[in-house]
Order: structure tokens, then sequence, then C-alpha cells
């Protein structure tokens, strides 16, 4: 069983993307812009109605303050920066939710950020330490097993993330270490519904907990 995750809350102001709602209508799980690298108090307000309307799971997606690039330009942060901007993003959606009785169940890191999650163990362990000063509870969404590995002996739950393709359809055994798929289509997301039920990553944190 797989979650199914996109990314959403990805403009602001008057830029408007609303096709990331329709993909999100056939994800089990949804990662909001946290307002660095895109989003704005507005687009995380329709996107959080968005989740409380549709049962959805719900994450915090955060990149690097770079709003001009869309977090795709690495930045050189000390520890203690990078430490800041992922308790400010993370922490604005936990706030933000809660207004509307929701509590966020996963992290997905954007562009650049991303990479340095799943390339750099020194800061990838800043960013899990940080992320579990939070709550330990959440999950952590990664793009490799050995950051997977990384984010476990440190105690933060983790979800492997692979992108989708036309092969996971035709050999999903094949995928048995995946936890989560990401989309970025509509198209690749209704296809993969009519295969695939998918099951939120926040399913394995309820259990653990009854």
């Amino acid at each position: 069983m797989f979650d199914f995750n996109c990314d959403v809350a990805q403009s602001y102001g008057i830029y408007e993307n609303d096709l990331e709602l329709e993909i999100a209508k056939y994800a089990s799980s949804i990662n909001i812009a946290a307002g660095f690298h895109s989003g704005d108090p507005m687009k995380i307000r329709s996107a959080l109605l968005f989740c409380q309307e549709n049962n959805i799971a719900l994450g915090a997606h955060i990149g690097y303050p770079d709003i001009q690039g869309f977090g795709k330009r690495k930045m050189d942060l000390s520890k203690e920066e990078l430490e800041a901007v992922v308790i400010y993003q993370v922490g604005a959606i936990v706030a933000y939710a809660k207004t509307y009785d929701l509590e966020i169940e996963q992290v997905r890191c954007h562009g650049a950020l991303k990479d340095t999650l799943n390339n750099s163990e020194d800061e990838a362990k800043v960013i899990i330490e940080a992320i579990k000063k939070i709550s330990p509870w959440l999950n952590l969404i990664v793009q490799s097993e050995k950051t997977k590995e990384l984010a476990q002996s440190l105690g933060l739950k983790a979800a492997y993330e692979v992108d989708f393709s036309e092969d996971i359809l035709l050999n999903a055994d094949a995928y048995n270490n995946v936890d989560t798929i990401h989309f970025r289509t509509l198209e690749d997301i209704k296809r993969a519904s009519e295969n695939i039920k998918p099951s939120p990553i926040n399913y394995n944190r309820v259990q653990e907990q009854i």
C-alpha cells in the first residue's frame, strides 16, 4: 500500500495554481508550502480548508528562503540558520493547522533543500533534529533509503518517497520498500488511482499509538 502525496499552496499573491488542488483530490496526503519558496497566508488557508473538507493528511512543505528562485538555489547557511529556517516553517504550518483543528503528519523538503537533505549527512542531521524539536511523531519524507535510515537512527520517523513512474503500475511489488509516491501531474495521479488505492503514511503513526 502506498501513500500518494503532492505539493500545494505553491503560489502567492495574484499568481494562482489551481491545478494543484485538482491533483490533491486524488492524493492521500498533501504538503503545504510554508511561505519561504512559495505560498502565502491565504494560499495556506485554502489548502488547510481543502484538507478539512476532504479528510486528507497534511504536512509542511519547506524550502530555503528563496522565493525569487522558487527554492531551487542552494544556500550556504550555518547550522543555527538552517535549524531556524526549518523550525520557522514547520512551526507556522503546525500553528495555522491548529486553528482548523488539524494536525500535520509529515514534512517534505523542496528543491535545493531536498537535495541537501539527501546528499549532506551533516545538514540532514540538522534538519532532522530541528523537526524532532517540534514533534518526534512527524514523518520526514525522504528520497534516499540512506537518509531514511539516518532519520530513524536519530529517533525521527521517515517515509521513503519516489516520483511516480509507469513502472510502478506494471511492477508494484518491486517497490515494497517505498512508503509514498510523489505526483506532479493530474494525468499521472488519475491513472495511478485507477490501479492503486492510496493509504496515508500517518496510518503507521496511529497504529503505533493504539
